[in-house]
């Protein structure tokens, strides 16, 4: 078995992700720790979500691969606009990673959910939420890919806590 935020680590060390940039946050606490213990992924923590982003959007500019920002739900996530606007104009590969609250059952109910994937679409090539532990792995592979093909651009992936937190099968990363 293999926790979802340790499968979403193995799946960006695989891309080839160095540097994640963002702000902590609750729903993203798993991935946090996963991160804590990659070898290969050091996490940058930056003032803001919007600024993660653009530091994201700069490294997939100089390097041509993706970048990658993370930040957790509702305010926080609804700061990447301006970087996915700065990389869909400049053409920069970016992967924009956003925490939201569980989405199979929650506590506190609808406090801080916000329309991630729709407030994303019109910004980016590509907006999807992961709805289980066996969507991570092709659904990053498949934002890696449609941020780097021509014209390079930003993506964005939603990911619920309870998802982040959830134990899966193992499986050819």
């Amino acid at each position: 078995m293999i926790k979802g935020s340790d499968r979403v680590v193995a799946v960006l060390e695989k891309m080839g992700a160095e540097r994640i940039y963002g702000v902590p946050g609750e729903e993203i606490l798993d991935i946090m720790e996963s991160l804590r213990k990659s070898k290969k992924i050091k996490f940058v923590p930056t003032r803001t979500e919007w600024g993660a982003a653009l530091m994201a959007a700069t490294e997939g500019r100089l390097t041509g691969r993706p970048g990658v920002s993370l930040a957790t739900c509702g305010p926080g996530a609804l700061n990447f606009p301006n970087g996915a606007e700065y990389a869909h104009l400049g053409g920069f590969p970016l992967v924009m990673i956003a925490g939201q609250k569980p989405i199979n059952s929650s506590l506190h109910g609808h406090f801080q959910v916000s329309p991630l994937v729709s407030v994303m679409e019109g910004l980016t090539k590509y907006a999807v939420q992961i709805g289980s532990v066996q969507m991570i792995r092709p659904v990053f592979s498949e934002t890696f890919r449609i941020a780097q093909e021509e014209k390079q651009g930003p993506v964005s992936v939603v990911i619920p806590e309870d998802i982040a937190a959830e134990d899966g099968e193992e499986d050819a990363l």
